[in-house]
């Protein structure tokens, strides 16, 4: 599939329906997503592809081409969908955005058909909800089992459900380890069965960082902009830490963005250091605010991905031998709830926590301190 035919055709029409799919999805579920899709107040893309297992970086080729801004949602005639948005001046409607989809994946299951989850995704999209705590989840699984195991006011009956219920749990669980074992079996064949060739591999490698570099362009200008505004003014000592902190971040992103010889990693840990410098300017200007109005702060990225845009909540990821929590996107959440395995941005042929980058080393600036101070200290490329 070519993700510049497919962006050309969603700006016509903005439900692309592969005809390989199109046999496999129920029409009466397609024609109801397409009217949930005018609801919300801005642009939703979908695009429904016959691969088994959804191609992330061919959504994200897509939304670049496409150039356009909205949620960009993919499903196949499966059980998979996955979700890509681009909002470049409204934080706050792109946290909404992925919000909902923390909540989706609280409303289904794993088993749900991709095409009945896309119209839960739009009915959320039209009526936004908030993720349900995870803490709140965990108590009442607790109090479940409480009920099952303390409750022995009733005889015989009770011990036999309880013990009824445990035999069914042990077979269900079974049964989802053995087929879990065979997906992970199948996608690794599968894998190396469709490899890409090495010379196409580049090409949408050097397509990526073209478009990265023009988005990180339009970052820095505009932080620029705001450092400049900021020089004129006076501060206290808290403040003119933050604006020091906000244009060391800024000049080691430009410095990135400007050497061509970096890769998508640098270019990924550009865009930390630019966020970053946003959330401190941000921190600036609530702190200055007299009314104690909040602003909405620029959040971290996947540490995962950065590419793969904000993250939503934190969780913990295994890097370097060790159990850190960090910050991920809805996706990676996700993927972490199922067992699956972490879409890591890549360090040349492996995940980037297995490298030896300033990124890997400080999983971009979450751990080891400063970022900016370790990039001082080692460079990007040198390892």
């Amino acid at each position: 599939m070519d993700a510049q035919s497919i962006a050309e055709a969603l700006k016509t029409d903005p439900f692309h329906i592969d005809p390989a799919v199109a046999d496999q999805l129920d029409a009466r579920l397609l024609e109801t997503a397409k009217t949930k899709a005018k609801a919300p107040d801005f642009d939703v893309y979908v695009i429904a592809v016959p691969d088994e297992h959804i191609d992330r970086d061919l959504l994200e080729q897509v939304k670049v081409f496409n150039g356009g801004e909205g949620s960009f949602i993919m499903i196949n005639g499966g059980t998979d969908l996955a979700v890509d948005v681009r909002f470049e001046d409204e934080h706050e409607l792109q946290m909404q955005v992925m919000e909902q989809m923390s909540v989706g994946y609280d409303t289904w299951s794993h088993g749900t058909p991709s095409l009945t989850k896309l119209n839960i995704l739009l009915d959320l999209y039209a009526d936004p909800q908030t993720a349900a705590d995870e803490g709140a989840g965990s108590t009442v699984e607790e109090v479940g089992q409480g009920e099952v195991v303390q409750d022995t006011s009733g005889g015989f009956a009770p011990v036999f459900l309880g013990g009824s219920v445990l035999v069914l749990a042990l077979v269900i669980a079974g049964v989802f380890l053995l087929r879990n074992l065979r997906e992970t079996r199948a996608q690794a064949r599968r894998e190396q069965q469709y490899r890409l060739p090495g010379d196409l591999l580049r090409k949408v490698d050097s397509l990526q960082r073209k478009s990265l570099r023009e988005s990180i362009h339009a970052d820095t200008t505009s932080i620029a902009g705001q450092l400049d505004r900021l020089r004129l003014r006076s501060f206290d000592e808290t403040d003119a830490a933050r604006v020091s902190r906000a244009l060391d971040a800024y000049q080691w992103a430009r410095t990135i963005v400007d050497d061509e010889t970096v890769d998508r990693l640098d270019l990924a840990g550009a865009m930390v250091l630019l966020r970053q410098a946003g959330r401190e300017i941000a921190e600036v200007g609530e702190h200055r605010r007299r009314r104690g109005r909040k602003v909405g702060l620029p959040q971290s990225l996947c540490v995962v991905n950065p590419l793969h845009g904000e993250a939503t909540t934190t969780a913990r990821v295994d890097a370097d031998g060790q159990s850190v929590r960090v910050p991920v996107c809805a996706d990676c959440s996700s993927e972490l709830r199922a067992g699956h395995r972490l879409q890591w941005i890549f360090d040349g042929d492996r995940p980037y926590v297995e490298g030896t980058s300033i990124w890997s080393q400080t999983l971009f600036g979450v751990i080891g301190g400063d970022l900016v101070t370790a990039l001082q200290r080692q460079r990007p490329g040198q390892d």
